[in-house]
């Protein structure tokens, strides 16, 4: 089944129910993420109304401005796997609220499309994963960090 089929279905679902008195039972945004033989990999977005729309990369929730920001910035399209897993980490860094982000308050997952079997691959990564990419993202932030405090003489 292509993904903008399932994604149509559920936004229409949620549409419906903006018909009678404007109602938003769900009141969430939703990104699918998939493959179909039809055209590859796609993400879409989803609004608590029903609307979507199609992206290369996108954020959302809270402080969703920022992390596009960094995406129009930053994002590389084909770029490999782990460089846009740091990519996604360094969004989180930068605009969750938490001092610390944890493995725990995380959850990154990759889908892959297995080229000796054809089968489509979802994996989530373990929390040592996301803790070593949290690791090596904050380092290279002090980093950057340092260089620009160094070239504008603040120390």
């Amino acid at each position: 089944m292509p993904i903008e089929q399932v994604v149509k279905s559920v936004c229409n679902f949620k549409q419906s129910y903006t018909q009678y008195g404007g109602l938003r039972p769900f009141g969430v945004a939703f990104l699918f993420a998939g493959w179909d033989q039809y055209f590859g990999f796609q993400l879409y977005q989803s609004d608590p109304a029903g609307n979507y729309s199609g992206w290369k990369a996108t954020v959302i929730g809270q402080n969703n401005q920022a992390g596009k920001s960094i995406l129009k910035t930053d994002f590389v399209e084909n770029n490999s796997i782990e460089n846009n897993l740091k990519l996604s980490i360094k969004i989180l860094l930068k605009t969750l609220d938490s001092s610390s982000p944890t493995p725990e308050r995380i959850e990154l997952s990759v889908i892959t499309k297995d080229p000796k079997t054809d089968l489509i691959v979802h994996r989530i990564l373990s929390d040592g994963e996301v803790q070593e990419l949290l690791d090596i993202v904050q380092k290279e932030l002090d980093l950057e960090k340092k260089k620009a405090e160094a070239s504008t003489g603040d120390i």
